[in-house]
C-alpha cells in the first residue's frame, strides 16, 4: 500500500496548531499519571486550537527544523479503544480524536488525528498537575492556558448566527408567464347588475 499523501506532505509542514511530532512513543500502558498527564493535555490542547482542518499528532517522527521531518518510526502501538476510555472519561464532553498506526517510508508510525469538533474541552477534575475547568489551547508549537475573551469565541462560534426572516414578494402574469416586479398597478371596475332577481339560477345542474 503506498504512503498516505497527506502525511508524506506533513513530513514538510512546522509544528503549530494543527501538527506535532513526537519522536517517541507515550508511555501509557503501566505508566505513571504524570506521563498520561502528558498524552492527555496534548490531545486537550489540539481538541481546543484554532484551526480549519484536521489535526495530527505524529509519533515516531523526529523534527528538523530546517527540512523535512525524519521518520524514525515507533515499536509498540497504543490501543484507540483504551485511549478514549482514558481521555473521554475526564473531560466534561467527549473529544473526537482517534489513534492509529499507519506506514510511512517502510517504518510504522502513530498516528493521532482530531477533526474540528465543538469547544471549549477541559477536565472535570484535577489530573496530575492539569488543572479542572482550565482550556488548555495549542498555540503556535506550544501549550498554554485559554484566556477568558478566546473561551467565550469558542463558544460562539459553535452556535450558529441567527437569520432574520425576509419575505419578498412580486407579481406575476400567470397566462403570459411574465414577471411584473414587486409593485402593480390595480384598477377597480364597478358593474351594476341591476335587479338581482333577474339574474339567472345557477345552483342546480
Amino acid at each position: 500500500m503506498p504512503d498516505d499523501p497527506i502525511l508524506i506532505a506533513l513530513l514538510f509542514e512546522a509544528e503549530g496548531p494543527a501538527l506535532d511530532f513526537k519522536r517517541d512513543q507515550y508511555k501509557f500502558v503501566g505508566a505513571a499519571d504524570a506521563d498520561k498527564a502528558e498524552l492527555l493535555k496534548d490531545i486537550l490542547a489540539f481538541a481546543n486550537s484554532w484551526r480549519r482542518n484536521d489535526a495530527f499528532i505524529l509519533i515516531g517522527i523526529d523534527e528538523q527544523p530546517s527540512g523535512k521531518a525524519t521518520v524514525v518510526g515507533v515499536a509498540d502501538h497504543l490501543k484507540d479503544a483504551d485511549l478514549q476510555q482514558f481521555v473521554n472519561s475526564k473531560t466534561n464532553a467527549p473529544v473526537d480524536f482517534s489513534y492509529a498506526p499507519a506506514e510511512l517510508e517502510g517504518k510504522l508510525i502513530g498516528v493521532i488525528r482530531l477533526p474540528v469538533q465543538q469547544r471549549p474541552r477541559y477536565l472535570l477534575k484535577p489530573y496530575d498537575g492539569l488543572s479542572a475547568d482550565v482550556v488548555y489551547v495549542r498555540q503556535g508549537s506550544s501549550t498554554t492556558q485559554a484566556k477568558p475573551y478566546e473561551i467565550s469565541q469558542m463558544g460562539a462560534a459553535a452556535v450558529p448566527f441567527a437569520e432574520v426572516p425576509h419575505l419578498s414578494i412580486e407579481f406575476a402574469d400567470g397566462i403570459n408567464r411574465r414577471r411584473l416586479g414587486a409593485a402593480a398597478e390595480i384598477t377597480v371596475v364597478f358593474f351594476d347588475l341591476g335587479d338581482l332577481e333577474a339574474l339567472p339560477d345557477y345552483s342546480e345542474p
